[in-house]
């Protein structure tokens, strides 16, 4: 189920940017970095009477590269987001529902979050990481699982 088609982003808010370069390198060279993307959905409570759901997603973003024996800069940065989409067609879908298939939404909200990581890994001096401006088509994550970005450092 993609609950792009029955569901429209309502409201976006930034909610942590953080970022800590651990051990700066002049050193340049390819290095292997972890991007993770989070998702956690909970239902919102209707103040109308409006018999279709919305729900609150908390995305997280992080990036972590280098570690104590690699070349190559040592750093975390993380970007969090609150979205709230509301359900617009079809039958009302519940929490169980939207939890499974919620890593259907990564398409429109990684975007958002890869922009607002690679600004904040440029103010860290990593301008060279490279991360990719799209997910991949078909997502079949199951519920509450991280979704694995590749990504390099150069």
């Amino acid at each position: 189920m993609n609950l792009l088609d029955q569901f429209v982003l309502q409201h976006i808010q930034v909610t942590e940017v953080n970022a800590e370069l651990i051990k700066p390198s002049r050193e340049g060279g390819a290095q292997e970095a972890r991007v993770e993307l989070n998702l956690t959905p909970r239902p919102m409570k209707a103040d109308t009477g409006v018999a279709l759901p919305a729900y609150l997603v908390n995305a997280r973003l992080s990036c972590t590269g280098g570690g104590e024996n690699q070349a190559g800069p040592q750093f975390n940065a993380k970007v969090g987001f609150d979205l709230i989409y509301q359900q617009t067609t079809g039958d009302a879908v519940d929490i169980a529902q939207f939890s499974a298939n919620h890593a259907s939404l990564t398409r429109q909200i990684y975007p958002l979050m890869q922009q607002e990581l690679r600004a904040l890994l440029s103010r860290l001096g990593l301008e060279q990481i490279h991360l990719p401006f799209d997910l991949a088509a078909r997502l079949s994550t199951p519920a509450r699982q991280t979704i694995q970005v590749s990504g390099s450092v150069h």
